[in-house]
């Protein structure tokens, strides 16, 4: 599901929703380069083995190509502005640089830049930072060298489920980063919710997403 809105808003709903994705695995994370939105595929076969795709769409949902990326078990892909190149997150703990979407040539970045293969990684708008969610820590990483800048803790997440550990571990990795805030969002409750932070990591609001249907 792909939202937009604004910061004083505080009522979300979808503008397109994403169904029968291509790929064998299932869709882990997405971007916009200002003119697509690109989705990478998570998870492996029955055999343990990755067979990942990126797919790119057009801003009204519809699919436009899908780019095979077999070797990688993505877990986000991120949109660098100023470079103009995608960037990938790993259930290994890499980080690649995609120098060619259409040939599928990387760059290893960093190997082990977290230490849990469910985080999810947004970049900043400016191409300096890299953000990485676990549960409630928030650690961002310079993006030219992976030196820790600095850790956030206590932000809200996805909880899990008290009565189904597990069920809720992977929205409680998820992150969102803009020119002036973070978000973070709690995809297993019933009533879901986002949560807005500044860059300093101070609370500023929550939004309630309903979908088409909800008035």
């Amino acid at each position: 599901i792909v939202t937009s809105f604004a910061v004083s808003a505080q009522v979300l709903r979808p503008v397109f929703m994403l169904k029968d994705e291509p790929g064998s695995t299932h869709n882990a994370h997405i971007t916009y380069d200002g003119k697509f939105y690109y989705t990478c595929n998570g998870g492996t076969d029955k055999n343990g083995i990755p067979h990942g795709k990126i797919n790119k769409y057009s801003p009204s949902g519809d699919l436009i190509k899908s780019y095979p990326f077999t070797k990688f078990d993505m877990r986000s892909i991120m949109y660098n502005k100023k470079d103009n190149h995608f960037y990938i997150a790993t259930f290994d703990m890499k980080i690649y640089k995609i120098v060619d979407l259409e040939s599928g040539t990387t760059e290893l970045r960093f190997d082990k830049a977290y230490k849990n293969g469910q985080c999810a990684i947004a970049m900043d708008p400016d191409g300096k930072t890299f953000y990485i969610m676990d549960g409630g820590t928030l650690t961002m990483i310079r993006a030219k060298d992976g030196a820790v800048i600095k850790s956030l803790s206590g932000l809200s997440f996805g909880a899990d489920d008290k009565d189904s550990p597990g069920v809720g571990k992977y929205g409680s990795t998820a992150i969102a980063v803009d020119n002036n805030y973070i978000y973070t969002w709690d995809a297993h409750s019933n009533a879901k919710k986002i949560f807005v932070y500044d860059k300093k990591g101070s609370f500023v609001k929550v939004y309630l997403i309903r979908d088409r249907k909800s008035t």
